[in-house]
């Protein structure tokens, strides 16, 4: 990548604004001392003090390859402030870096849009598809999609990275070697797909993600506050985990490419596998099929949607091919 590594902003926080939501993290809002108002989560909240990592993670990855997630920033809590909020003081969370990113109180959840026909960058959708799939991202909801006004139309963003990887805030080292080959397709943004009468192109998704190095990954891995309590084990854990994947992305956008596309109107744009724009990779896949995808996936439950289309196979959860890894197994004394 030529974007360069920067460091995430730590601002102090001024005062309390409000709680925000009922997600299981208890978030607040706390003003920034730059005026912005930011969604906070803390250290040692319900979800535990991973939660944050995960999501610092899969934010700045997303911003990082130009993804459309919401900014975020360190919020420094000083024992002041807590000893003034208390809903700090009763969760007994401790003062310190916690993780945030910028609240947009313009934003509404994408399930209360109109039109969709109003969004402007359904283009970022096959970005935001693949992002989610690659970090294992389990927990994606429509709630988690947020529409921002832009003129006449609407953007789209993803919020809410908090139970990237298996397990979720839970993640073992064992649990990311395991999973390694296991790529969760979330059905709401296949659902939110079959909103958009275009087709879908996978292309730049693959070649963005792809163009990470191992340094980039490791770089941004690091911006996680030392205090947060993620061991340099771990970290090259999930290093090692996102670049397996990285080879494995091109057979996965296919498979998407497939299924968003079924029942559309063929275009004459290019598809990503026709075979003069073909991406090379050490592991060809055979012919795919668009029924049934590879590898026998495992149907899920598609989600209870008002007004929502329940076609088989909108949800997708896949095994890409290749014998388990002699390490694969549980190891011992697997400490943050």
């Amino acid at each position: 990548m030529t974007t360069p590594i920067q460091t995430i902003p730590i601002i102090k926080a001024t005062d309390f604004v409000g709680k925000q939501g009922s997600g299981g993290s208890h978030p607040l809002l706390l003003r920034l001392e730059d005026g912005r108002v930011a969604h906070v989560k803390f250290q040692q909240n319900p979800q535990t003090t991973r939660s944050l990592i995960n999501d610092l993670i899969g934010t700045i990855l997303g911003r990082y390859l130009d993804a459309p997630v919401a900014e975020a920033v360190l919020v420094e809590v000083n024992t002041q402030l807590r000893a003034r909020i208390p809903y700090l003081t009763k969760y007994r969370w401790l003062p310190g870096l916690q993780f945030g990113t910028i609240f947009l109180d313009n934003a509404i959840p994408i399930r209360k849009l109109k039109e969709y026909r109003d969004i402007a960058n359904w283009s970022e959708l096959p970005l935001c598809m693949l992002l989610e799939t690659w970090l294992y991202n389990q927990d994606v909801k429509l709630s988690h999609v947020l529409c921002i006004p832009e003129h006449n139309q609407v953007r789209m963003i993803m919020v809410d990275h908090g139970f990237i990887f298996p397990s979720g805030p839970s993640w073992s080292v064992h649990d990311l070697k395991k999973h390694r080959r296991d790529f969760p397709s979330p059905a709401p943004l296949t659902w939110l797909a079959s909103k958009s009468p275009s087709r879908f192109y996978f292309e730049d998704a693959v070649n963005r993600i792809n163009s990470l190095s191992q340094n980039d990954l490791s770089e941004l891995i690091n911006l996680v506050p030392a205090d947060w309590g993620l061991s340099s084990r771990r970290m090259r854990a999930i290093v090692d985990f996102l670049m397996f994947r990285q080879n494995k992305l091109t057979k996965v956008a296919q498979n998407l490419e497939i299924l968003w596309n079924r029942n559309k109107k063929r275009e004459d744009d290019v598809s990503l596998f026709d075979s003069a724009h073909s991406i090379k990779t050490s592991d060809p896949s055979p012919s795919i099929e668009p029924t049934p995808l590879a590898n026998s996936p495992v149907i899920e439950e598609f989600p209870n949607l008002e007004g929502a289309p329940k076609p088989e196979n909108l949800s997708l959860r896949f095994k890409t091919e290749g014998r388990k890894s002699p390490g694969s197994g549980p190891s011992s004394g697997d400490r943050p």
